[in-house]
């Protein structure tokens, strides 16, 4: 029997898919040396497929995603997206997860650079 969609996220009758944007975390990344002696500031989008009955606060989606940080020593935000992505989709009921990352200043003042990826279980 297929899942009866409903939203647009990919949530079936009893789950739902809750949005985190705007979520600025900092972390070690980058591809050269200078870029990683310091901690940039990440800006982060996330949104869940869970169960109803799964609660997640802002605070809280923000704290555990600090604490994945914080190992991390990635150059690309292809791979921190993908190692962060796992967590959630390892440790938490989650069906689907859709992750961006935005980098400020990656290119300059007024330029971001950015991903976007989508996993499910």
């Amino acid at each position: 029997m297929t899942p009866v969609q409903c939203d647009g996220c990919g949530a079936s009758i009893g789950e739902r898919t809750e949005s985190y944007t705007g979520i600025e975390l900092h972390a070690l990344i980058g591809v050269y040396e200078w870029e990683r002696e310091v901690l940039r500031p990440l800006v982060f989008d996330v949104h869940l497929t869970t169960p109803d009955s799964f609660k997640l606060s802002r605070a809280e989606l923000a704290a555990q995603m600090t604490v994945w940080l914080q190992p991390c020593r990635y150059r690309l935000l292809e791979a921190l997206a993908e190692h962060l992505v796992r967590h959630m989709l390892r440790e938490w009921p989650c069906r689907r997860v859709v992750m961006g990352i935005e980098k400020p200043g990656a290119l300059g003042d007024l330029a971001r650079v950015g991903v976007r990826i989508a996993r499910s279980v």
